[in-house]
């Protein structure tokens, strides 16, 4: 079976060189032609929480013409949509797309080549591209795959035997609970990328709880009005920060501690979305992650301001580098 992996930046980039050097047969596709010719000329290279080199196929997607079977999809939120237009003529009738990506992608995903050809996964491992032909393998995470109707097929039973030759990869009946709990928790992230600090540092500051809890429980409302039931990823429980009721102090101390302990586990204590402003100053996935929140809150009829003034801040940031500071995260606080 060949595995073609569409987006070899952190996420691709880490489960391609893994599974490659755990004898499968792997075809890398960016459109990064750089990364792709570093590839093809030295082979990948992962350093970090692993340190080899894979050397398995790498194309560009124009370069791409044969039929899809089994496709990961890695690219930026942002890309999904060029990447379907390169995967959807070649994806084989009884073939799939597996999200590796951020935010929730696997509604548009479903919409351009069909629910039966989805699969979801939550990804919570940490990696970045370092430059072209290179990625930093940041550290374990969580990693679970699922059937968008819940169904527990065999297709993501041997798919979790083979990710799991990467990663303990576990089956959920509840993909897109895990989904929009990361989402949840993204929106936290978002707020601290603009405040331009280390995330743990950031977390262990009481003063910033309640801004935080607020744009967890906005987010955690907006999926239980959507019917989603959130579950607990790495620890935290978005179900805590309901805005409908008041959890104890020590649940919600734990699940924070929970956050820290998965951020000082890993190399990196900064967001890629912070990479995005204040390193590559490029466009983040701001909307495409945290947009489907704001649609399915104005369909739902839920009130989600925070969440709205942090993707106004990321904006503003986007723009210009020089808004980003700890401020921020009081003028979200006096967000009403």
């Amino acid at each position: 079976m060949t595995i073609h992996i569409v987006g070899a930046g952190a996420i691709g980039g880490l489960v391609g060189a893994h599974l490659h050097r755990a004898g499968h047969e792997v075809v890398l596709v960016d459109a990064n032609a750089e990364h792709v010719a570093a590839i093809a000329a030295g082979g990948l290279r992962i350093s970090g929480e692993a340190e080899f080199v894979a050397r398995p196929r790498a194309v560009r997607p124009d370069q791409l013409a044969e039929p899809l079977h089994t496709v990961l999809l890695a690219v930026k939120s942002r890309h999904t949509q060029d990447a379907l237009r390169v995967i959807g003529p070649l994806l084989a009738e009884d073939g799939y797309v597996v999200s590796l990506q951020n935010g929730l992608e696997e509604y548009p995903i479903a919409g351009a080549v069909g629910l039966h050809r989805t699969v979801g996964a939550l990804v919570t491992f940490g990696g970045f591209y370092q430059e072209p032909g290179h990625i930093v393998y940041g550290g374990a995470g969580t990693f679970r795959i699922g059937e968008p109707d819940g169904a527990t097929s065999e297709r993501v039973r041997e798919l979790a035997r083979l990710l799991g030759e990467f990663h303990p990869t576990e089956v959920t009946d509840n993909i897109f609970g895990h989904l929009w709990s990361k989402t949840a928790i993204a929106a936290v992230y978002f707020a601290t990328a603009v405040a331009d600090e280390d995330v743990p540092v950031l977390l262990a500051r009481h003063e910033h709880r309640p801004l935080f809890g607020r744009l967890v429980g906005e987010v955690e409302r907006v999926a239980r009005a959507a019917g989603v039931r959130c579950e607990t990823v790495d620890g935290f429980d978005p179900t805590l920060f309901t805005v409908d009721t008041e959890a104890d102090r020590e649940s919600v101390e734990a699940a924070w501690q929970a956050q820290i302990t998965y951020w000082v586990a890993h190399q990196q204590t900064r967001t890629g979305v912070w990479r995005d402003l204040a390193i590559h100053h490029r466009p983040t996935e701001v909307d495409h992650i945290l947009g489907p929140v704001l649609d399915a809150a104005d369909r739902h009829d839920v009130a989600v301001p925070h969440v709205r003034a942090v993707v106004d801040a990321v904006h503003r940031a986007e723009r210009d580098a020089s808004t980003m500071g700890t401020a921020v995260l009081d003028e979200l606080a006096d967000v009403r």
